[in-house]
């Protein structure tokens, strides 16, 4: 049984890498990041900190929001989030750093990276989804709103992805004078990485279980 459980938490940290590595795939592309990681990189555009760093100040963030809205029905095992966060600020940066190289030229080779961290993060998803560890911190802001709010969890996610966006690309004007990490590729991410993850999962669900069970 413990051998089982840990299986389940070395998979749900690859997810967390995997992840930040498509979002850092993301960020290189240069044509727009997803919403999961667009407000974090405009924040360390402005504020000159590393994207991981600004990623933590985030994690304690939607923490505090989820225990304003949750109060008593805040989970305790949900205070795993500051571990979750800190860890996937910390894949943030590394993942930035392995990618470092990477530096498309020409409008067709970042779309195909942009689609690459698409595939990418869905696949992390879909580990993370599976494993059932605790949320990270951004959808765990999201569940706390549609239990708040009686609102099922799809519905209300698209709302915030979107609202995070438009916070992102007005202090990006406001701030830096110009619109940055806001282009198409940020519509493209919030469109097309829950199809992948649907995808993924109905080819590669019973292996996953597998690993995990």
């Amino acid at each position: 049984m413990e051998i089982k459980k840990a299986n389940r938490y070395i998979i749900y940290l690859i997810s967390l890498f995997i992840i930040s590595l498509g979002a850092s795939l993301s960020i290189k592309a240069n044509l727009g990041t997803s919403p999961l990681i667009c407000l974090p990189y405009v924040s360390s555009l402005i504020t000159h900190f590393s994207v991981g760093e600004v990623m933590f100040v985030f994690t304690v963030l939607f923490i505090l929001i989820q225990i304003l809205l949750l109060r008593k029905d805040f989970e305790k095992r949900q205070y795993l989030q500051l571990v979750i966060g800190t860890i996937f600020s910390f894949f943030i940066d590394f993942s930035l750093m392995l990618v470092n190289f990477i530096n498309p030229v020409g409008y067709v080779n970042q779309m195909l990276l942009l689609l690459i961290s698409c595939v990418v993060v869905a696949f992390g998803v879909l580990l993370e989804i599976q494993t059932e560890i605790v949320y990270l911190p951004a959808d765990g802001v999201i569940v706390a709103i549609s239990k708040v709010l009686n609102i099922e969890f799809p519905k209300v996610k698209p709302f915030v992805d979107t609202s995070m966006v438009i916070i992102a690309a007005i202090l990006s004007v406001i701030f830096l004078g110009y619109l940055a990490g806001v282009r198409e590729g940020t519509i493209i991410s919030a469109i097309i990485i829950g199809p992948i993850v649907k995808i993924l999962k109905k080819y590669l669900d019973r292996y996953i279980e597998l690993l995990i069970a």
